[in-house]
């Protein structure tokens, strides 16, 4: 497994990107760039054309399946490729959306993990093989406990520029790197929401992985504040 710290070493030289208000770091370009080990697959042996493996249940808003016909649980499958290695689906439409509102159009797809929350500190967004104008260019990243109610973790909204200059490109975006506030909810939920592309009837999506921590107990921090008072206490 790649640990997410050894492939920021190994990145250090990469300039960041300016997108919008918001920086990332570009890991590079194909399969290899990918991070890996992330919570949808923590040990990288998930089925690539089946939910086989993998650490979390898959839904989305346009073909929710895994292999052939281009999918959108491919985007889980940490191999970026034609076909079975991508997502592409009928897209939200390349007119520019106000997000403020509550009735945007969009294609998502999301990982739930069930019973486990994660408090979410990165994640990575790659490219498809296809027309750079089946890139979305207004998006955010999600989270939710419920499947009803979602919390906006991060939104990228430049339209008609999309986050990525060259096809299979990985570009991380974390909250260590300041590309979005530290989080403070876990959440069993996280959901990629596209709302527009730049310039295509169509929507792709290549890779997307998410990186988080399950949040220390609350019973287990209190007792190690009462440990540490009675420890005081003592001398």
């Amino acid at each position: 497994m790649k640990l997410r710290s050894f492939a920021l070493v190994l990145m250090s030289g990469l300039a960041f990107t300016s997108l919008s208000t918001q920086a990332s770091l570009v890991l590079g370009t194909g399969t290899n760039a990918l991070i890996g080990g992330d919570l949808t697959d923590p040990e990288n042996d998930g089925a690539a054309d089946a939910n086989t493996n993998y650490n979390a249940t898959f839904n989305s808003s346009h073909e929710a399946f895994f292999g052939g016909g281009e999918g959108a649980f491919n985007v889980f499958d940490n191999i970026l490729s034609p076909r079975n290695g991508k997502w592409c689906c009928n897209g939200p439409g390349t007119a520019e959306q106000d997000l403020t509102s509550n009735n945007v159009n969009s294609v998502w797809v999301e990982a739930d993990f069930g019973s486990t929350r994660y408090v979410l500190s990165a994640f990575t967004l790659s490219s498809a093989n296809d027309v750079a104008g089946r890139d979305a260019d207004q998006w955010r990243i999600l989270g939710s406990n419920d499947g009803t109610n979602y919390s906006t973790i991060f939104e990228y909204d430049n339209n008609g520029t999309s986050i990525w200059n060259a096809r299979y490109q990985v570009v991380e975006f974390s909250s260590d790197l300041g590309d979005f506030a530290a989080q403070n909810t876990a959440y069993s939920i996280f959901r990629y929401e596209a709302y527009s592309v730049v310039s295509s009837g169509a929507h792709q999506l290549g890779e997307l992985e998410f990186f988080g921590e399950i949040p220390e107990p609350a019973s287990l921090a209190l007792l190690g504040l009462g440990l540490l008072g009675l420890r005081a206490r003592r001398k």
